[in-house]
């Protein structure tokens, strides 16, 4: 039996070794967004099953929302590449963002665009749309994504 479980341990190490790395740190610069002045538009659901949640799209027509209470911030939109048959860039206050795919629109409203170089917070949580048209969200827990037509960048 010993040396099952060290075949057991080297295969488990192995593993570890071989599991995808762990989501990036936020990028350097994140807090500048906190300077971008606060957008005013229509950026609420007029829907009772949205309670709370604020949704806008961005300059480039990705259609994002944020929870309230660290619940997610997301987008129906992925980067060019994001992994096959993935159609959503999600994070939350309990999970490092990520990709996902949906059979329907989850952040997809009847809402304004929010303009370049402002931002919305939901109860902690925030997204901004920099001046590149890249959209950056965080959740009160820390998580959160930069994400762009080319790249994301998933904390």
């Amino acid at each position: 039996m010993a040396g099952f479980a060290r075949l057991a341990l080297g295969v488990a190490a192995a593993s570890l070794l071989c599991a995808p790395s762990a989501a990036a740190d936020p990028p350097v610069g994140l807090d500048e967004l906190n300077d971008y002045p606060l957008a005013v538009g229509n950026y609420r659901s007029p829907d009772i099953r949205d309670f709370y949640w604020v949704f806008f799209k961005t300059p480039d027509g990705r259609a994002c929302g944020i929870a309230p209470n660290g619940g997610e911030v997301g987008c129906d939109s992925v980067p060019i590449d994001a992994p096959a048959g993935t159609n959503q860039t999600v994070a939350s206050g309990w999970a490092a963002a990520g990709y996902r795919q949906s059979d329907r629109p989850t952040f997809t409203r009847d809402v304004d665009v929010l303009p370049a170089g402002h931002r919305l917070e939901n109860w902690g949580s925030s997204c901004a749309v920099g001046n590149h048209g890249a959209v950056t969200c965080q959740v009160a827990g820390g998580h959160g994504f930069v994400l762009a037509s080319p790249y994301a960048v998933l904390w």
